[in-house]
């Protein structure tokens, strides 16, 4: 058969188009936070879980969701940073999308929670459809910094500490909240009798490992932070003697909104302190310990030791996040955290961290939430 020279040219025309084209996008995913497992998706529909709202004795208004999330990509943000006094060290507030997958997970494995709130520094995340945050009895709503700080003066704040101890003050928050840093996101099906007990108190998850860590405490502004809490745990409960208490599983919190409301009312200078820290300091109120020590002492809550978690921490190291992967596979936890220790130096190896990452949260939760960009609703 006579081959067309024409078409040949042709053809050898189109593959190096196709070529330049695929090459020019991996250099696009590179210099972004926008991986290419997610630009690769297909537009789906959402899956809507007819269940109703949960409302049990330990919760009976129901249970929300609420995350604290910060774009430090964001060059509002960095200024904002360096006004106050923090140059570089963007990094801690990096976004990789962990959040889209958390609020994924939280849709899909604790249906029963209706209300979602973002706490965020006047931010609105990327993959949000925010013509579209009401899906039949599912709501979103990104709530500012203004509104959960009593006194507005104190802003900016950069510290999780401070947020942490406002976070109560969200308006129409429910009397229970399931409370997710954004790196945080559920593995699998979440019961609410994982934290809801019969007689009305709350589980309080540790791992048996206890306050005040004395040498710690010299070393590290949160082992300090702790140890200030647990303090004043035992100046109440205690008369001031030195009683140990568990440091609260580093996890998928749950609070009671009442409870941060009295815990504000016993210790009311103690939070508008911690308020006006602007960055982490060891005399900050530690509120997941806080919250755990107080509710049992007061008979709210009760210690259970179990490990219903996975940590793990992200970095640039190819087989440390495939160790990671594997482990979360292996162990099917109920609550994963992938705390962030990258290296923006090594922008290469911390972009194909990313993407593995990402891909890898697309293949555990791939069900969207009714908010996102990509999805119908």
């Amino acid at each position: 058969m006579e081959i067309n020279p024409l078409c040949c040219t042709s053809c050898i025309s189109i593959c190096f188009v196709v070529v330049l084209v695929v090459a020019n996008f991996g250099i696009m995913m590179q210099g972004t936070n926008k991986f290419s497992i997610i630009d690769r998706r297909v537009k789906a529909s959402v899956k809507y879980f007819d269940v109703p709202a949960i409302k049990n004795k330990a919760c009976p208004n129901g249970i929300d969701a609420v995350w604290l999330w910060v774009n430090g990509s964001d060059p509002v943000f960095r200024k904002a940073l360096e006004e106050n006094g923090r140059k570089g060290g963007a990094g801690r507030y990096r976004d990789y999308n962990t959040l889209q997958y958390s609020i994924r997970s939280v849709y899909n494995f604790a249906p029963y929670i209706k209300n979602y709130y973002i706490v965020t520094m006047g931010q609105i995340p990327d993959f949000l459809n925010t013509s579209s945050l009401t899906f039949r009895d599912y709501k979103l709503r990104i709530v500012d910094h203004k509104e959960i700080f009593p006194n507005n003066k104190d802003l900016p704040v950069f510290n999780s500490n401070a947020l942490e101890v406002s976070i109560h003050n969200i308006k129409n928050l429910s009397s229970c909240f399931l409370y997710l840093n954004d790196d945080m996101l559920l593995g699998k099906k979440l019961k609410p009798e994982h934290f809801c007990r019969k007689d009305g108190k709350i589980n309080i998850y540790h791992n048996g490992w206890n306050a005040p860590e004395e040498e710690k405490m010299k070393q590290n502004l949160w082992h300090k932070s702790v140890g200030t809490s647990n303090q004043l745990v035992n100046d109440k409960f205690h008369n001031g003697e030195v009683v140990k208490h568990p440091y609260v599983s580093h996890h998928c919190y749950f609070f009671k909104t009442d409870t941060l409301k009295e815990m504000e009312e016993k210790w009311q200078n103690q939070y508008k302190q911690t308020r006006t820290h602007k960055f982490r300091l060891g005399n900050d109120l530690a509120i997941p310990f806080l919250h755990g020590a107080y509710s049992v002492e007061s008979n709210k809550g009760v210690y259970v030791r179990e490990k219903w978690y996975y940590y793990g921490l992200v970095d640039n190291n190819r087989t440390n996040n495939l160790k990671i992967i594997n482990g979360i596979k292996k162990k099917k936890p109920q609550c994963i955290c992938l705390n962030d220790g990258l290296d923006e130096k090594d922008e290469t190896n911390m972009g194909s961290a990313i993407d593995r990452m990402t891909l890898f949260l697309e293949t555990l939760i791939p069900n969207p939430s009714p908010f996102e960009k990509l999805y119908g609703n």
